[in-house]
Order: structure tokens, then C-alpha cells, then sequence
């Protein structure tokens, strides 16, 4: 099974009808990917599932890629995680943002808590990453059994030394 089909797989599971939803990406926000350094595959990907709403996959949600622009222009967390080179596409069941590493196009949770809290520290002190590509993240979410939902439990799955529950500067 192909990555793309992982992802129309998990879509599947989640009841959503993607060909109703799909709505094109459009010129601004893929300027805006390509001027980050969002590699081409990803780019293609989120042209490919750009829909018309947020979407929740189970009980992680997937944001309009349309919103890209809009989010730059108005929101300092966004801004903040992207000059870090975290690209904030979604949220977990308890709001921790879904990040994709523009270095190598990898996927995890960033600890809201902390990341919102913080904001003087470096986003990628509070990241979690999973290992795994945006199409990989949601199939897991949907077929894994106790995937991860959350930055608590991507840490406890990913044996990470940062687990949220210490103090940030210790990790």
C-alpha cells in the first residue's frame, strides 16, 4: 500500500468523503509551501488533499491547507513554529498542534502547553516527532492500535526525553 493510498485509507475509516470536500489549493498558499522549503512531495500531497473544511481523521484533526496564508498573517504560534521549521497542519485529541518538520518532512505533536506557554523557547524543544510521513501519521491514527493522540502519549511511544512532565529546562 502505496502512502497516498494509506491516507485515502484513513479518510475512508473516518467517514469522509474526500471528493465532496476536495477543493483546489490555491496559487498563494503553494507559493507560500514552495517559499518555506516544504519539499515537492509534500506540496503535491497537500494539493491533492486540500479540502473545503477541517477534517477530522478519528480524533486527530487535518486543517484546511487554504488556511496557510491566513494563519501566517494572523497567528504568532504559527509564525513562531514555522520559523522553526515546523508547518502547524492539525491538532490532536487535546489540542497539541500536528507538525510537520520541513527538514525532512517528518511528523509528531508539539506540546501545546508549553509551546504556548513558552514562547521565549525554541518550538522544537516541546516537538515530538513520530517518524513518519502526514499520509503514515493519519493510517496509524486509524489502524494502530494505542497510537499515539497527544504530545503525552507520542512521548511515552516514542521513549522521548522530554515527556512534559518535568520542567522544560531539565530536558
Amino acid at each position: 500500500m502505496t502512502d497516498i493510498q494509506k491516507l485515502q485509507a484513513a479518510l475512508e475509516a473516518a467517514g469522509i468523503n474526500a471528493q465532496k470536500h476536495w477543493e483546489p489549493l490555491r496559487p498563494e498558499n503553494a507559493e507560500l509551501m514552495k517559499q518555506w522549503g516544504v519539499s515537492a512531495e509534500v506540496q503535491q500531497l497537500l494539493a491533492e488533499f486540500s479540502f473545503d473544511i477541517d477534517v477530522a481523521i478519528g480524533e486527530v484533526q487535518l486543517d484546511q491547507v487554504n488556511t496557510l496564508k491566513k494563519k501566517l498573517d494572523w497567528a504568532d504560534d504559527f509564525q513562531r513554529a514555522l520559523y522553526a521549521g515546523l508547518l502547524l497542519l492539525g491538532s490532536g485529541s487535546t489540542g497539541d498542534p500536528v507538525a510537520l518538520d520541513i527538514r525532512d518532512s517528518q511528523v509528531g505533536y508539539l506540546f501545546h502547553d508549553y509551546f504556548w506557554e513558552e514562547e521565549a523557547e525554541d518550538p522544537r524543544k516541546f516537538f515530538i516527532k513520530l517518524n513518519c510521513s502526514l499520509e503514515q501519521f493519519f493510517w496509524n491514527t486509524q489502524f494502530v492500535q494505542d497510537y499515539p493522540l497527544d504530545a503525552y502519549d507520542a512521548a511515552a511511544y516514542m521513549g522521548a526525553n522530554f515527556t512534559g512532565y518535568q520542567n522544560p529546562d531539565e530536558a
